[in-house]
């Protein structure tokens, strides 16, 4: 890799001298330009190599290191009574469904976590679907007054 420079002016009018690294074939090309086309491939590159490495700079940056200077990052999607309501509601379901039968708490197992078929679980008790239909109806009343 080869070194080429050139000078450009800064915002309080300095001239600055920049650096870009080619290999020889690049070398080679940029000897055929002219002067103000070999410039700008100059500071083009400066440029896109210097942005790629701002950018990977900021990329890993650690969060203790803002925390530290001051800066935080706010998660606006987070809703923390949300998620305590949630939680809530959540414990609140499970008490409500340790008052159901084994039998009831192992078909709500099956529909609701298990996501199995009415068809397959009344076919494996022995009933017909509409059976089922009315043991979660059944249990969907118990829950719903033991909730409210």
């Amino acid at each position: 890799m080869k070194k080429v420079t050139t000078q450009i002016q800064d915002k309080n009018g300095k001239f600055v001298t920049i650096r870009a690294y080619v290999d020889d074939k690049t070398l080679a090309i940029l000897k055929t330009l002219s002067p103000e086309e070999r410039h700008q491939y100059i500071v083009d590159e400066h440029f896109s190599v210097h942005l790629n490495n701002r950018r990977e700079t900021e990329r890993h940056i650690s969060r203790d290191s803002c925390l530290e200077s001051g800066r935080d990052f706010v998660d606006k999607s987070f809703d923390m009574d949300a998620d305590l309501d949630k939680k809530a509601m959540l414990q609140k379901l499970r008490e409500a469904l340790k008052t159901l039968t084994p039998s009831q708490q192992w078909l709500v197992k099956e529909v609701y976590v298990k996501r199995r078929s009415l068809v397959d679980i009344a076919k494996e008790s022995g009933v017909s679907h509409v059976a089922i239909i009315h043991r979660l109806e059944k249990i969907r009343k118990k829950l719903k007054k033991v909730l409210i």
